[in-house]
């Protein structure tokens, strides 16, 4: 745990709520820094000393479709965040802030977006290079504006997507399967009395019993063992409605390739390819500390895919849990392997949803870049309710094809299929259509993400650093799956 703190990303900005009375006394005070945020174009009062006008720009939509409130919310915060950032405002010493009538209706009901915008656009990932561990700004708002729980589930969720960042962040000579299950345990610890969460672990002895031939195949050539962790949340209530919602993420902790290895620039950033159990885990916490009346359960199928004599090579086959019989045509696809075993072993129990995410595939990426995910799913309900969340808060996905007729592509002369396409066509579809033969259950959807930014960007301060990205947008998105009727039979 002492090596993941030395890491620990988290906001520069810490938010606290005033009783009305105090807060006007000290929002008067002379000797106090006070900021009143108005709307551009908006009359205010000029008598107080620091004005910050937001800017009426509503944020970059995706498509065709408007921003949503949640978006609209965030936006404001992040902007409010760097602003303040860039600024001469004191550390260590409060500021008190009030928002104009024009802007407490602009957010409406999502006064917790505002200050997620403003908890994470104050991050940054360079602690280490300019030491900013402990120096943090202060900001006070009026109780009559804002509440106590709109900032507790804006940290609550904010602490989730800095875990997610740190770990991403984290090298991978300090990140590995290890030391990874080492820390889950610890958070697990950490968090006991607080949620009802248990972890169980599947180890490479265990892998083997349950057959998970696929993800012991890819960790095989690492010293550092993989494994499959099991993490799983009750809320406080639990009756025969309760949902069951399942996550699970790709934990590639470093990957070389193997011997299809990747060239220096390909490799150079993989310490990444950990990112969808980083965000599968961040949801988890998310859901949990937000006590979401829903019982969750999230595999992280971790492994270290690197070159050794014990390495799988091109050209094997494995037969797996489910039966299938499966060669190896690229050994630099093993995300897909992992994922394979996890979901296998996710479907065993029937939820009622099931979500994994991975930084799957480039082609993802040279489709819809590092800001916009790739949606796959066998179920409308779902993958709507992803990407309509999406729309609403900014944190964007975009549905993606699943053609039965693409799987011919992963067509093997030896075997039931390969693990990849020897054409360069829809390399992401292939991969989804790969996943989808180990999964059966009604409904699935898959997260083709990136978890890395290429440049400063809505909530994220810089470039060439990690993100936070599907947090909120599968928390918010399971929120309203507990509080709907999709999934009840």
């Amino acid at each position: 745990m002492s090596s993941f703190a030395s890491w620990l990303l988290s906001p520069r900005i810490k938010l606290d709520i005033q009783a009305a009375d105090a807060f006007q006394k000290n929002y008067h005070d002379a000797e106090i820094t006070s900021i009143q945020i108005v709307l551009e174009g908006e009359q205010h009062d000029k008598e107080k000393k620091t004005l910050f006008i937001m800017p009426k720009n509503a944020p970059k939509k995706l498509s065709f479709q408007n921003p949503g409130t949640a978006h609209i919310a965030s936006h404001m915060g992040a902007l409010f965040s760097a602003q303040l950032l860039s600024s001469s405002a004191e550390e260590n010493k409060p500021i008190y802030v009030a928002v104009s009538q024009a802007i407490k209706k602009v957010l409406d009901k999502e006064e917790f977006e505002f200050f997620l915008g403003i908890l994470q656009r104050s991050v940054t990932n360079k602690i280490k290079k300019i030491g900013l561990q402990n120096k943090v700004i202060s900001l006070i708002f009026n109780e009559d504006q804002f509440t106590k729980e709109s900032v507790t589930k804006a940290n609550a969720i904010s602490s989730a997507m800095c875990t997610t960042r740190t770990l991403i962040n984290m090298p991978p000579n300090e990140l590995n399967p290890d030391s990874y299950e080492t820390l889950l345990h610890s958070f697990v610890k950490q968090k006991a009395g607080e949620q009802q969460i248990e972890i169980n672990s599947f180890d490479y002895e265990k892998l083997l019993q349950e057959e998970c031939t696929l993800i012991c195949a890819v960790g095989q050539g690492s010293q550092h063992k993989p494994r499959i962790i099991k993490l799983t949340y009750s809320p406080k209530s639990v009756s025969a409605e309760t949902k069951h919602v399942t996550l699970v993420g790709k934990g590639i902790t470093f990957d070389s390739g193997g011997y299809d290895i990747k060239p220096s620039s390909g490799m150079r950033i993989m310490k990444k390819d950990m990112g969808g159990s980083a965000a599968a885990l961040g949801i988890f916490f998310a859901c949990a500390s937000l006590n979401l009346p829903v019982k969750l359960s999230c595999y992280l199928a971790i492994a270290e895919n690197m070159v050794s004599g014990h390495a799988m090579r091109p050209g094997d086959i494995y037969k797996t849990r489910k039966g299938f019989h499966v060669e190896i045509e690229n050994t630099d696809a093993e995300g897909r392997l992992v994922l394979a075993d996890a979901l296998s072993l996710a479907c065993d129990e029937k939820p009622d949803w099931l979500i994994d995410l991975a930084t799957l595939t480039g082609a993802a990426r040279v489709s819809c870049g590092p800001m916009v995910d790739s949606l796959f799913g066998n179920n409308k309900d779902t993958t709507d309710l992803l990407y309509s969340t999406g729309i609403e808060n900014g944190d964007w996905v975009w549905q993606m094809p699943l053609p039965t007729d693409y799987e011919n592509y992963l067509d093997s002369s030896v075997a039931d299929f390969m693990n990849s396409s020897t054409t360069s066509f829809a390399g992401s579809v292939t991969a989804a259509l790969f996943l989808q033969k180990f999964v059966s259950v009604e409904r699935w959807n898959h997260i083709d993400t990136y978890m890395w930014c290429d440049k400063a960007n809505f909530l994220w301060q810089e470039g060439s650093s990690p993100t936070g990205k599907c947090v909120r947008l599968v928390t918010r998105a399971i929120e309203k799956f507990a509080a709907k009727n999709i999934g009840v039979i």
